[in-house]
């Protein structure tokens, strides 16, 4: 089996009572067969436990108070505690934040933003993002109609749009134009069954040339007196995508709203704003941003075959954490720090990431072309 893992994944450590938001409350926490069998066997009083506290109907850990059943009041595992350590827990409890994407002979795993500890090694760090692979000898796996082909062309695709991304020669938004017109032009391609042809897109938009004819058509729509205007209204109906989603937190719904008023409230930025706010959100949080959305769901299109609508996914996540930053930058502009910018970007993780339901309600709305066409999202640069 092949892995590939970013190079900041080994330096992650549970930060245990002291995290600043739990991963032991606030959702449900699923267990895997292999646990629920294991501690239906469990004897002695952490079994007694387990028998009272896991709901046999969903399969999950009882909550009180939004919080595990096993959570203590020094925000540590009692199941940890007194089971014997990591072997007691169940397979969501024993990966998370680990994030994995399985593929036929590879796995590629991440962390999870919305743990806090994972957030800030994420966006904590200014070195571009690394890679790294290893082959580890496992049983021989097969996926019924896993399209190889596809899944190549996907991977290619992939290595180009990092490769851009973390070109800090050039502006964040000239290298988030390039990687949503590619993606567009990648997606054209899947749905006339026209793969062969994926080798030269990615030479034309590998071309040096492409950098100036972005920067330029960029400046012209810029220029053009609708621009504000069409922004606002692209930034007003990713808005109403987050109200359309399912709430794991009922205080998400405040923040929210919230953020919209102020982001209504000041509707453009003087240029000394603007430029004191890019200094809090600057590009490389927003290409830290994006390349771990990319990372993480671009080649899951191999399933869906809706490579434009991970990229779509990718980039309007990195455009509302932005826009949620603003929103307290505005509010307070001397108080915003590079910990909130952390805190909002962990939280959105956390209500968009960890529900399925979610994530494919926000892919699917953002297929409406008539709002969220390729330019429009180009004004959300």
């Amino acid at each position: 089996m092949h892995y590939t893992v970013p190079h900041y994944y080994k330096r992650f450590h549970c930060t245990g009572g002291s995290c600043p938001d739990t991963c032991c409350a606030g959702w449900q926490i699923q267990i895997d067969t292999a646990s629920l069998r294991r501690y239906r066997k469990t004897k002695g009083g952490i079994g007694a436990r387990l028998k009272n506290e896991i709901d046999r109907d969903t399969g999950c850990f009882r909550q009180y108070g939004d919080r595990c059943a096993f959570l203590n009041e020094d925000g540590l595992c009692d199941l940890y505690l007194e089971g014997g350590g990591e072997k007691a827990f169940c397979r969501t409890c024993r990966t998370y934040p680990r994030h994995i994407e399985e593929f036929e002979g590879l796995r590629e795993i991440s962390l999870s933003l919305s743990c806090p500890a994972a957030a800030e090694l994420i966006l904590g760090s200014e070195e571009p993002v690394r890679f790294l692979d290893a082959d580890i000898p496992s049983k021989e796996e097969t996926y019924p109609g896993f399209d190889f082909f596809l899944f190549t062309k996907l991977t290619d695709t992939r290595t180009l749009i990092l490769r851009i991304l973390q070109d800090r020669e050039h502006p964040f938004r000239v290298r988030a134009a390039i990687v949503l017109a590619l993606a567009h032009d990648l997606q054209e391609r899947i749905d006339r069954n026209a793969l062969f042809d994926v080798d030269s897109l990615l030479s034309r938009y590998g071309s040096p040339t492409v950098w100036s004819w972005f920067e330029k058509r960029l400046d012209d729509l810029d220029a053009d007196a609708s621009h504000q205007n069409i922004r606002a209204r692209t930034a007003g109906s990713l808005f109403v995508i987050l109200n359309q989603m399912e709430v794991l937190r009922p205080e998400w719904k405040t923040r929210l709203r919230n953020a919209r008023e102020t982001l209504d409230s000041f509707p453009a930025l003087l240029a000394a704003e603007a430029d004191g706010f890019r200094d809090l959100f600057s590009d490389i949080t927003a290409e830290q941003l994006m390349v771990y959305f990319v990372f993480t769901y671009f080649c899951g299109a191999v399933y869906s075959e809706n490579a434009y609508g991970k990229i779509k996914f990718s980039f309007a996540c990195t455009i509302l954490i932005r826009e949620l930053v603003r929103a307290g930058w505005l509010r307070d502009p001397e108080k915003t720090s590079s910990a909130d910018v952390i805190s909002i970007a962990q939280k959105f993780s956390r209500e968009i990431e960890h529900s399925d339901f979610n994530k494919y309600r926000m892919e699917k709305m953002l297929e409406d072309e008539k709002r969220f066409g390729l330019e429009k999202m180009f004004s959300l640069l």
